[in-house]
């Protein structure tokens, strides 16, 4: 288990450039890839974001891509044909107007467009790029892991919680009928009516009330959610969909049971059920 949130950085150097990729991810229901780059390494995104979706499943990553030069000698790239051209016209210039002196090398390279920037482009940059983006993907990998361990640790106490809450309700559950039945004598006989305790038509509403408010089925799936819900804390992997799932259905068994119940303890086991739940859907939120 993982969760969604976490942070990598990776540098990688070659061919007189440096690379330096950082990565930090949020919880979102699908994954997305967002790159954030200098226009000039706009065409590397593709790569990018096919190389860090092999990398997560869900959540959201904001891939931050530096890529500068290396070292002086990399800081640019001589365009010989304007040299000379600048060389030419400049003597022209010099003859023309009657000025002596010779041109320095200096004078050249500091003439615009002698020396032009670099542009990040081909095969090497982006094996750079995607070196120092598998850095980053490996330190993002880790912490999300680190926090997934955190995460299914609260996680697995929680559902303890939950059911050993379910186990509360079950035997009250078993004895609803009976506490049904003798309100419903304690009604008839504040109503001053004269029905015998064993007379057919109570028997009858009692049976009724019964099966109304028989949570019986619920508890049964509520046990068995519980139990998938620990099988797949257990397994490991992207597991936070699935979870989920059992979380929502966990919440309709319990609405259900609230719903049939006409007891005052076990409508408060209800409660608190549902608040154990909402804890349990918080921390849902950050599973991969």
């Amino acid at each position: 288990m993982t969760s969604m949130t976490g942070h990598g950085r990776g540098e990688a150097r070659g061919n007189g450039w440096c690379a330096v990729v950082e990565c930090f991810s949020v919880n979102r229901k699908s994954a997305e890839i967002a790159l954030h780059a200098e226009r000039a390494l706009a065409w590397i995104e593709p790569a990018v974001r096919e190389r860090a979706m092999v990398a997560i499943t869900r959540g959201r990553v904001q891939v931050n891509l530096a890529l500068s030069h290396a070292g002086d000698h990399a800081a640019g790239i001589l365009d010989a044909s304007r040299a000379r051209a600048f060389v030419r016209e400049a003597r022209a210039l010099a003859k023309d107007l009657g000025i002596p002196g010779e041109i320095a090398i200096t004078d050249v390279l500091a003439a615009p467009g002698v020396i032009r920037a670099a542009e990040p482009s081909g095969e090497g940059i982006k094996s750079l790029v995607l070196a120092a983006l598998d850095l980053a993907l490996a330190g993002l990998v880790a912490t999300r892991t680190r926090e997934g361990v955190s995460l299914r640790r609260v996680l697995d106490k929680a559902v303890s919680r939950l059911a050993g809450i379910v186990k509360k309700i079950s035997p009250l559950a078993r004895r609803a009928a009976p506490l049904q039945r003798e309100a419903l004598l304690r009604r008839v006989a504040r109503a001053g009516v004269g029905i015998a305790a064993d007379d057919p038509r109570l028997l009858t509403e009692v049976v009724l009330l019964a099966e109304r408010g028989d949570i019986t089925e619920e508890l049964h799936r509520a046990e068995s959610h519980i139990g998938q819900f620990r099988e797949k804390l257990a397994a490991g992997g992207a597991v936070g969909r699935t979870l989920e799932f059992l979380a929502q259905e966990l919440g309709r068994e319990f609405n259900t049971i609230g719903a049939k119940s006409s007891n005052a303890a076990l409508a408060l086991l209800v409660i608190e059920a549902k608040a154990e739940l909402d804890r349990i859907r918080e921390q849902l939120a950050n599973i991969e």
